[in-house]
């Protein structure tokens, strides 16, 4: 199968959730954080990551094969793989959740570049679900994961800069990941700030600062929660 390139995914990704507006369709995975937020191109991806509610999987799913493509369900993955080898293209498409990380978890999402993207602290979760699960691919998701903390989104016409929102991270997505992953968000806090020097060394000296500086800032406002939690 021919490798694709970034912006090649992300104009045929555009070009799929203009043609199915009528789907409720959400970009995720490496596309998603290297293509729409990331500052840079920190890692190369090669297919496109969609989740999409059952009925509206189903509903594209029918029509990729309409439209020549290819369509393998995975059973133990629980996804489907979309495949069209003449021009490359590679979708796995998710119905109804990634994991045990389903849709209605996601509670952010915004048009960027004509995409239906899920916010950078949905994306966290499900990367950091996907990091403690499983031992495959764990680097590249740690360096997904860097890459949303040190992230600017883009908007339709230009940059727009936001700080990540601790209050969502803190208040729902952490408390998440640690009930499907039965791990403490303490832990998982750590892990997801452990130096990693390999994955570190993917980024530049300046990226691995602010790495390190959003890393103390999230355990800073952990023990802060902990302490209102006491008191409550």
């Amino acid at each position: 199968m021919n490798r694709v390139d970034t912006q090649t995914l992300l104009d045929y990704a555009k070009f799929l959730f203009e043609a199915n507006e009528d789907l409720e369709l959400f970009l995720v995975g490496g596309l998603a954080v290297q293509g729409i937020y990331s500052g840079r191109i920190v890692r190369k991806t090669s297919d496109i990551d969609i989740l999409a509610r059952k009925n509206d999987a189903e509903k594209l799913v029918e029509r990729m094969r309409e439209n020549k493509y290819e369509v393998f369900y995975n059973k133990s993955l629980e996804k489907y793989s979309v495949y069209k080898r003449t021009d490359g293209i590679h979708i796995d498409l998710y119905p109804g959740k990634i994991g045990k990380y389903p849709i209605e978890k996601i509670k952010n999402t915004d048009i960027m570049n004509g995409i239906r993207v899920i916010s950078r602290e949905d994306l966290i979760g499900i990367k950091l679900y996907a990091y403690l699960s499983s031992d495959r691919g764990k680097k590249k998701h740690l360096i997904d994961i860097y890459s949303l903390l040190i992230s600017k989104e883009r908007g339709k016409k230009e940059i727009k800069e936001r700080e990540l929102d601790f209050e969502y991270l803190f208040g729902s997505v952490f408390p998440f990941v640690s009930e499907i992953t039965n791990l403490s968000e303490s832990f998982i806090i750590e892990k997801m700030c452990e130096i990693d020097e390999k994955v570190l060394e993917q980024f530049t000296g300046r990226e691995v600062r602010l790495i390190m500086k959003e890393c103390e800032a999230l355990k800073k406002f952990y023990e802060k929660i902990k302490i209102e939690r006491k008191t409550d």
